[in-house]
């Protein structure tokens, strides 16, 4: 009587399964993800236009993240049609870069900047020239190892470390960078909880932001100064 019982039992469970079952599969053959939260990269303006409305020409005052930037495009006399050209990457040092660099480029009297006014315009022009990448390089295209970019800056500008720019990085000595380019890729690790897997420059700089869409090319945000020493 007993065997006959469990028979029963085993029965009415397979058949409940059996009912269940392909309404489950149902359920997830048709699940769709939501992307509703995915944040929208596209800035639908230029570079150029996009660092202006964060530093001057804005609707909030209080957001002036490349005010120190547009003031060394103004001071150096760099051509500003330079960030509206397409195809390039541009890289936008935001307040605390900015003072990075006048702390860690020392002036031809051997002491650190206060202000971009501390250099010669032609040697800050130099600089910005180096920021700008030629090609667009985002996490879609990058690999997990070096790329080698070209930037505008003239190859031979920092064969030697300008007397008048010294890059004076504590962390980092100069070291010759003859063809002006700059290495990009994709680290393959998470240095913090809250950069994942950050684009990284030159071997030693990860960028803050990445990946903003301008209508002409790429815009990443750096919160350190960009030192043009190549991983050895």
């Amino acid at each position: 009587m007993k065997k006959i019982k469990y028979i029963i039992i085993m029965l009415v469970v397979l058949s409940s399964a059996a009912i269940i079952m392909p309404g489950c599969m149902k359920l997830q053959k048709d699940f769709t993800r939501s992307t509703t939260d995915t944040l929208d990269a596209h800035l639908n303006k230029t570079a150029w236009a996009y660092l202006k409305s964060r530093a001057y020409q804005n609707a909030t005052p209080s957001d002036t993240l490349f005010r120190r930037m547009y003031d060394a495009i103004i001071y150096s006399g760099i051509d500003t049609n330079e960030y509206i050209k397409p195809n390039r990457t541009y890289l936008f040092l935001n307040q605390a870069a900015a003072k990075a660099v006048w702390a860690g480029v020392f002036t031809s009297a051997n002491k650190a900047g206060t202000s971009w006014k501390s250099y010669p315009a032609a040697d800050v022009k130099n600089y910005l020239q180096y920021l700008i990448l030629q090609g667009q390089y985002t996490h879609y295209n990058l690999p997990v190892y070096d790329v080698v970019a070209n930037t505008l800056l003239a190859p031979g500008t920092y064969a030697t470390n300008p007397v008048n720019f010294k890059f004076n990085f504590t962390s980092a000595p100069f070291i010759p960078n003859p063809t002006s380019t700059m290495t990009i890729k994709v680290l393959n690790a998470s240095p913090s909880n809250t950069s994942d897997y950050p684009i990284q420059l030159n071997g030693s700089m990860n960028v803050n932001t990445s990946d903003l869409l301008a209508t002409n090319g790429v815009v990443d945000v750096m919160s350190v100064a960009v030192n043009p020493n190549l991983p050895q």
